[in-house]
């Protein structure tokens, strides 16, 4: 990496316990490559360290390292080396997934919703636009009255001679 980078403090990662992964850095906004683990809750590195991560295995190997001997300066006398490490889970790969899953919702929301205009427009060409557009039709328009009250612009059943009527009369055009 060769460069310092910027501190990303978050109020939710805190120095709270045993096996926190931190980083290391000489003031504000001056992380480099090296991090540290903790044996225990060290509150006063909140909001001063970028935390990073957790141990989840491997505690007894934690519990090794705390027990080796330190010189005056709290480094190790011995050599202690990570040989090996997983991450179990990603936030980067979660957040990409989730980010690319509601993308892809918005898009196919934005395709019904183009289609439903498309069928609006056209339902709108095809009937309603004398209306819509050309107020005085509408309001030359004939409009029937069958009768008074609740549903007064509805044409009744044909009576039962009406239908009769039309069973009996030859079809149009034959």
């Amino acid at each position: 990496w060769g460069g310092k980078f910027d501190d990303e403090l978050d109020s939710r990662l805190l120095h709270s316990g045993r096996g926190v992964l931190s980083m290391a850095n000489s003031g504000s906004n001056t992380n480099g490559s090296q991090f540290f683990i903790t044996f225990k809750a060290v509150p006063h590195l909140n909001n001063k360290h970028t935390v990073f991560g957790s141990v989840v295995g491997g505690l007894d190997t934690l519990q090794k390292v705390e027990e080796e001997p330190c010189d005056a300066a709290d480094r190790p006398v011995g050599d202690v080396r990570i040989l090996d490490t997983v991450v179990f889970i990603n936030p980067f790969e979660t957040d990409l997934k989730a980010y690319l899953e509601q993308q892809a919702e918005k898009e196919e929301e934005a395709k019904k919703e183009k289609v439903l205009k498309r069928k609006r427009e056209e339902e709108d060409e095809e009937g309603g636009k004398d209306w819509f557009s050309n107020p005085a039709a509408a309001a030359t328009a004939k409009t029937t009255t069958y009768k008074d009250g609740v549903g007064k612009y509805m044409a009744p059943p044909p009576s039962k001679r009406e239908e009769a009527k039309a069973k009996a009369a030859p079809p149009v055009g034959s």
